[in-house]
């Protein structure tokens, strides 16, 4: 039976202290305590929105290795503060040497990008049975098609920005499709015509960047607790204050936890137009009860268990950030196989 996996704590009442009393992580709000959560059941600290931390709080989180992590209410990345690096300086050494090496750089944004397109196409094909709309389904099995033509492309893509464009024009099929995957109904409240951000111009974009936020966030720690450095990856490019490893370990996992959460949420009516506010400018973010909302189902689906097809043993949703962070690690470090992504079954 796998271990109990450890939750993550999320804070978002604006003025909210987070503290730590003995053994306890509590949350208070104008002297009133909204939450007591035992230390060992936490894995990280959220908070979003003006959230405050204590000193004793952070040194105890940083001593035990708990992320304390500071977003905007849009899910805009802050800061986090967490304890010493682990790893060893040595496997950190090979990552700079293989993002310089274009044989070994090129072989992992294959893998990487392979994996997303093909748990892409996945996602497409599984959602899509239980669309009734016939003509719904024709499109995304044509948006399949497609994408498993593209995948065929990618062993012989001999250059970085080949694999780069085979990725780009994958995502603009996926995404048109992913409309067709949301019910009518819910087509008739929430508007999605497209990929948009900084800031998301709907509210499909909306729950989309939030998860995508969540997620890149999970897949740093996991980079870091194996040793490796978030800044320096292969598929995003380096540039100031991106943790372009993270982005690209989270690729394959977007369809098959942030993308199915959405579809959930939204198939499911568990929000609503009215769990979303509007910002100057244009742009659309959830609002506390959407996002509380969006939390639960989040916690929900990293508890589920897949079986992984590499490891051939039952893994959560929730502990594949590390598994593939491990085999990332395990790929640099190596001179043989390259780089194993996790493909989704259906």
């Amino acid at each position: 039976m796998p271990p109990v996996m450890l939750k993550t704590l999320f804070v978002q009442r604006d003025g909210a202290v987070v503290r730590i009393h003995q053994d306890t992580v509590l949350v208070t709000l104008e002297g009133e305590t909204l939450a007591r959560v035992p230390v060992h059941m936490i894995e990280s600290i959220v908070g979003i929105g003006r959230v405050s931390f204590t000193g004793p709080l952070l040194e105890r989180c940083a001593a035990d290795g708990r992320a304390v992590v500071r977003m905007t209410r849009g899910g805009r990345f802050l800061y986090r503060i967490e304890g010493r690096m682990s790893g060893n300086v040595l496997l950190r050494a090979s990552q700079h040497e293989a993002s310089r090496s274009p044989e070994k750089s090129l072989a992992i944004m294959r893998a990487i990008v392979a994996g997303k397109i093909h748990n892409q196409r996945q996602l497409i094909l599984k959602a899509s049975r239980d669309v009734a709309d016939p003509a719904d389904r024709a499109l995304c099995r044509d948006v399949a098609d497609d994408l498993a033509v593209q995948l065929r492309k990618l062993p012989n893509a001999s250059h970085p920005d080949e694999v780069r464009g085979i990725e780009g024009v994958c995502a603009r099929g996926y995404f048109a499709a992913l409309r067709h995957l949301l019910s009518p109904s819910v087509r008739e409240n929430f508007t999605f015509d497209g990929r948009s951000r900084r800031p998301p111009r709907d509210p499909v974009n909306a729950v989309l960047s939030f998860l995508y936020a969540l997620l890149t966030r999970d897949a740093e720690s996991s980079l870091l607790g194996v040793g490796l450095d978030p800044q320096i990856g292969f598929l995003h490019t380096l540039r100031p204050g991106r943790p372009s490893l993270a982005l690209d370990l989270v690729e394959e996992m977007r369809p098959i936890l942030a993308d199915r959460v959405m579809l959930s949420l939204l198939n499911r009516r568990q929000l609503q137009p009215d769990d979303f506010e509007r910002l100057p400018g244009g742009g659309i973010e959830l609002g506390e009860t959407g996002r509380k909302v969006l939390f639960s189902e989040w916690d929900r689906r990293k508890q589920v268990e897949i079986e992984h097809p590499f490891l051939k043993q039952p893994v959560q949703y929730g502990r594949l950030l590390d598994v593939q962070a491990r085999l990332l690690a395990r790929a640099i470090r190596s001179q043989g196989p390259g780089y194993t992504p996790f493909l989704y079954r259906g």
